[in-house]
């Protein structure tokens, strides 16, 4: 289950959520109301560095010894 982050635009407070898909956005932990907006928050991955890793392997194997 994918962790959202909300913001309250009553009273400001940003806070985190884990949402199955198809819920409704919750309500506010701090003022209850049901004003919280989805925030755009940072997707990570390790993709990229473990493509870099198996590149350098390739590149320089003896370092992997």
């Amino acid at each position: 289950m994918p962790i959202y982050e909300y913001q309250c635009a009553a009273c400001g407070h940003v806070f985190e959520r884990i949402m199955k898909v198809g819920e409704t956005d919750p309500a506010c932990p701090v003022c209850g109301t049901q004003k919280a907006k989805k925030q755009a928050a940072a997707f990570r991955t390790n993709a990229w560095s473990t493509f870099l890793d198996q590149m350098e392997k390739r590149v320089s194997p003896q370092k992997f010894k």
